[in-house]
């Protein structure tokens, strides 16, 4: 979000874990807002065609869709949205927001689209303001209008804008981006799902976007992390006195990634083995890498863990996670009128999807070979990823 007053710089259980802060309190480090284009954090809003009661709107051309979108900030009430387009059976070409929540629409401009292809139109970013404690807070919302073939439509939004700047972290200064993961106007969110976790990019860390939890790992060294609600600022701190425990997972992993309410970690085991803050953790993924006789690389990902395969870490014994291998697969079969359409699956222990890639790519599909009992009918397919 953006403080119109002032533009200067400004995704676990363990209460005991960390140490006490010391006398001296966090410097609060403080970032710059920027908008985007560029889709960052999800979140899907309800599309309907009633129009919501006692809500002024603009003079409508079409047909149009509406849709509530809320955040903290605004103490629990919703704002509306509303699509217009021009005749039914059109993607909307309009797009209207309570930008100052006054319950209103139509003192409100529309948005226009940025782009569109054959399913879904873009609308440029529509700017919400808020009343901060120092003046009034903007955020930004990208809409991502779907139409399918089936006319089903759908609504996602996206965060339009994210909190960037110099971060001094363990005596070097850092570009970090705070990205609003859950798209509630708040960047400050941790929670055990990463789809209501806001995010953290730090320049130079091979992992890319992480969850926001209580702490961040930079070169091996952990920092507790307080962001302001509005992400206008970030404290850092050591963290001193932390307890580890052994992870144990199959020896064939090349790559294992946990969250939790303590944070977002990548690990390399070796040997089958690992460490972590002591607490309860969430599988993210996994990746084993191997070559095959002739060389070409290969990589099994496992992703889309159930939440049933947490588990917690302990310095009393090693905990183990049964991730990787075997894999399995699964075939099913939907029947339509004079049609039948097999899908097959790739599933891990903990029933996590699998992605398979060869040398960076998708290999050759699986075939399938179908053929009648009496043997008068045979056909091959063969499956297309997606």
């Amino acid at each position: 979000m953006k403080r119109l007053a002032n533009l200067s710089f400004r995704p676990v259980l363990c209460a005991t874990l960390l140490a006490a802060a010391p006398a001296l309190a966090q410097k609060e480090q403080w970032l710059e807002y920027h908008t985007s284009r560029e889709e960052q954090g999800y979140r899907w809003l309800e599309l309907t065609t009633n129009p919501p009661p006692q809500v002024a709107l603009p003079k409508l051309t079409g047909q149009p869709w509406f849709a509530r979108w809320s955040s903290p900030l605004d103490g629990g009430r919703e704002r509306w949205l509303c699509l217009d387009r021009a005749e039914k059976g059109l993607f909307p070409n309009k797009a209207y927001f309570d930008t100052n929540g006054n319950g209103r629409l139509d003192d409100d401009p529309p948005s226009t689209p940025s782009r569109s292809d054959e399913y879904s139109v873009y609308f440029n970013p529509l700017k919400a303001v808020f009343k901060g404690e120092d003046g009034p807070i903007a955020y930004h919302i990208v809409l991502r209008f779907m139409k399918y073939s089936d006319d089903t439509v759908r609504l996602l939004a996206s965060s339009g804008g994210y909190y960037g700047g110099l971060v001094e972290i363990g005596g070097k200064k850092r570009r970090v981006q705070l990205i609003d993961g859950n798209v509630n106007a708040t960047f400050n969110d941790r929670g055990t799902s990463p789809g209501d976790c806001d995010r953290i990019l730090i320049e130079k860390d091979d992992a890319g976007e992480r969850y926001l939890g209580r702490m961040i790992e930079v070169d091996g060294q952990f920092y507790q992390i307080e962001v302001a609600r509005d992400g206008a600022f970030l404290k850092l701190q050591k963290a001193e006195n932390l307890q580890f425990g052994k992870v144990q997972v199959a020896e064939s992993l090349s790559q294992f990634i946990a969250f939790g309410e303590n944070g977002h970690f990548i690990r390399k085991p070796q040997k089958g083995e690992f460490t972590l803050p002591a607490g309860k953790y969430f599988v993210n993924q996994w990746t084993i890498n191997r070559k095959d006789k002739s060389g070409a690389s290969w990589e099994l990902m496992g992703y889309g863990i159930p939440d049933a395969a947490a588990f917690e870490v302990s310095a009393d014994a090693p905990v183990k996670v049964a991730a990787g291998e075997p894999i399995r697969t699964r075939l099913s079969a939907t029947t339509r009128t004079n049609q039948v359409s097999f899908s097959l699956s790739f599933l891990g222990p903990l029933d996590e999807n699998i992605q398979i890639l060869r040398g960076n790519q998708r290999p050759a599909g699986p075939r399938l070979a179908l053929v009648s009992r009496d043997q008068s009918f045979r056909s091959t397919n063969t499956f297309e990823f997606g």
